[in-house]
């Protein structure tokens, strides 16, 4: 768990190094475009842009999550806005007083008082400044929200029309159940049920993150996993999810039991093949992946109840896994799966402490 945390966090210190490295750019575009080739300008715009760019990126990767993931959307994005808009101002202003105090030999009660401070905010730059932090903060919040409801990579995928045409993919894919939903659901009532849901969802994102994969939906209790190519194999992704995921909640395990009384239990289900990638619907449009693998990772996920395994794979995920001593196989035979003609050779795993 610890090695975890420190995956997750390193990842988020990269993400981190790289919006920070961004916001430098961008504040030095910004300057030579709305002030031309002025030394002192750049100069502070990119001070600032460095500033204000770690300070929000901090606060969306490590602050934002946690503290705002129960607020609704509207609150969310008025609240980051205000916050954008602050961090971009303040910073604004006191750096404006300190280099005309020092240009000028004046102390800084006495720039804040004098006339080119009024000019700086009623006349001068800072309207602009204004103007610029309200409508980035606006906008980038609201589709960073939007991107938050409908998946970041899909919604890149909806902005860029890569599956404005569908095309053919090859994908892995994982189905997770939840088991005993009905009777937790039954034992918690609706609302309960609900936040239940909500937090083991929210737990194993962080996982699911780590090992490149993609959550393609929540549909009930289950939540179905992908990725694209050889993420899947690369450290065996595809398997060691599903054992990150029960890492993390055994880690959690006091806190389902102290707040609901029982602790999220899942099975998995994985295979891989080609897939169909494409858009579909018109007032309600949504990327789906249309094919048999699909089905046969979810009829190979329903065996598990009736095999007594926790997590079985088919053979083909088998073929394109990478040695690990830690994992350890076992061939179950040929299955001949709801609705499949074919039969299907499927392998349970498990992960040796």
């Amino acid at each position: 768990m610890k090695n975890e945390s420190k995956a997750r966090a390193a990842n988020k210190v990269t993400t981190l190094f790289f919006i920070t490295l961004s916001g430098l750019f961008v504040a030095a575009a910004f300057s030579l475009i709305t002030f031309g080739l002025n030394t002192v300008a750049l100069t502070k715009a990119i001070i600032l842009g460095v500033f204000i760019t770690l300070i929000c990126g901090y606060f969306e990767l490590f602050v934002f999550p946690k503290k705002l993931k129960n607020v609704k959307f509207v609150s969310t994005l008025l609240l980051k806005t205000l916050f954008y808009v602050l961090v971009i101002t303040i910073p604004t202003l006191l750096l404006w007083v300190i280099h005309e105090s020092m240009v000028n030999n004046t102390g800084i009660m006495q720039t804040v008082a004098s006339e080119d401070f009024d000019n700086f905010i009623f006349k001068g730059d800072f309207r602009i400044i204004l103007f610029f932090s309200l409508a980035a903060g606006f906008l980038l919040n609201f589709f960073a929200q939007i991107s938050s409801l409908i998946g970041k990579k899909v919604f890149l995928n909806y902005l860029s029309g890569r599956y404005n045409k569908p095309k053919v993919e090859v994908r892995t894919f994982m189905f997770l159940d939840l088991t005993s939903s009905t009777t937790i659901a039954e034992n918690l009532g609706p609302l309960n049920f609900h936040r239940f849901m909500n937090e083991y969802f929210y737990d194993i994102d962080g996982p699911i993150i780590e090992s490149k994969g993609e959550i393609y939906q929540y549909v009930g209790d289950e939540v179905i996993i992908s990725w694209i190519g050889d993420k899947a194999f690369v450290n065996n992704n595809c398997i060691n999810c599903f054992f990150r995921i029960r890492e993390i909640i055994y880690n959690l395990e006091n806190k389902f039991i102290n707040e609901y009384g029982v602790v999220p239990e899942f099975k998995g289900g994985v295979h891989t093949g080609e897939v169909v990638a494409g858009e579909i619907g018109d007032s309600k449009k949504e990327i789906v992946f249309h094919g048999d693998v699909m089905n046969t990772a979810s009829r190979i996920q329903a065996k598990c109840k009736e095999l007594g395994k926790d997590l079985l794979i088919s053979q083909d995920v088998f073929k394109n896994l990478e040695q690990d001593s830690q994992l350890e196989f076992e061939e179950l035979g040929e299955f001949t799966l709801k609705g499949k003609l074919q039969n299907i050779t499927l392998f349970s795993v498990t992960k040796m402490l």
